[in-house]
């Protein structure tokens, strides 16, 4: 059945129509020539033998056939598996490599956010001192920075949050608006495919009884005309008896 088997076939593009000659002038940009269009024969609103479990049986067993004889059967083979490469970037390559391991990411390192001293040890180290003033120094700034945020958030966050819901729902309603019109112009198209098989249906039902009739009426004139033609060399030979 064409719905089930889909086949398609090649329409050749149609030559240009012959012009008058004109004066001569200037060569202008090369034009493409019109690419081959490929149209699709198959009705699924009349071709119903696909829904019959038997036909559709067939049909797998025989797109299974056609795909055995691929040659080469490995018709992947032109595109090679994506191999990553990390010469040039070896933290990716160890993070590559973790995740194809399957180990956990390592915790983060939260000591850079503690206030410790330095140990009894390095009590007397002025450079031990000063690495903690320097943490102790940078983590006062970062809580200015906290405080800074929230204040900022407390003042403009509600009107810079209603600006971005409304910009949401703006693009909210323009892509709504883009999705109905594309699913109104698939439905149309659908409900004019529809319509033109539906309408096309009879037509086709008429003809292909008129070929099965066609076809019925050629083995029978067949049939007669061998059985004239064994009546002919019968004949013959009775003839060629008789003279002898």
């Amino acid at each position: 059945p064409s719905a089930a088997g889909g086949a398609r076939r090649r329409v050749p593009p149609l030559a240009p129509p012959r012009r008058p000659e004109r004066p001569h002038r200037r060569p202008g940009p090369m034009q493409a020539l019109p690419a081959p269009t490929t149209q699709i024969d198959a009705l699924p609103y009349i071709d119903t033998q696909y829904n019959d479990p038997a036909v559709q049986k067939q049909v797998d067993e025989l797109v299974q056939s056609e795909m055995r004889s691929f040659k080469p059967k490995d018709y992947l083979s032109r595109w090679p598996v994506y191999e990553p490469d990390f010469d040039a970037h070896p933290l990716l390559h160890s993070e590559w490599l973790r995740v194809c391991e399957q180990q956990p990411m390592p915790r983060l390192d939260t000591s850079r956010y503690q206030l410790d001293p330095p140990p009894s040890e390095k009590q007397t180290d002025v450079a031990a001192w000063q690495r903690s003033v320097d943490n102790a120094q940078a983590q006062l700034e970062h809580q200015a920075n906290r405080l800074i945020n929230l204040e900022l958030l407390q003042k403009h966050g509600a009107n810079a949050w209603r600006a971005h819901l409304n910009a949401m729902e703006t693009s909210s309603k323009r892509l709504a608006a883009e999705h109905a019109k594309i699913q109104a112009e698939i439905d149309a198209v659908n409900r004019k495919r529809k319509l033109d098989q539906v309408q096309a249906g009879p037509m086709l039902t008429q003809l292909e009884g008129e070929w099965v009739s066609a076809v019925k009426k050629n083995l029978e004139i067949e049939s007669q005309c061998l059985q004239l033609e064994k009546e002919c060399v019968l004949l013959k030979e009775q003839v060629a008896a008789r003279q002898a």
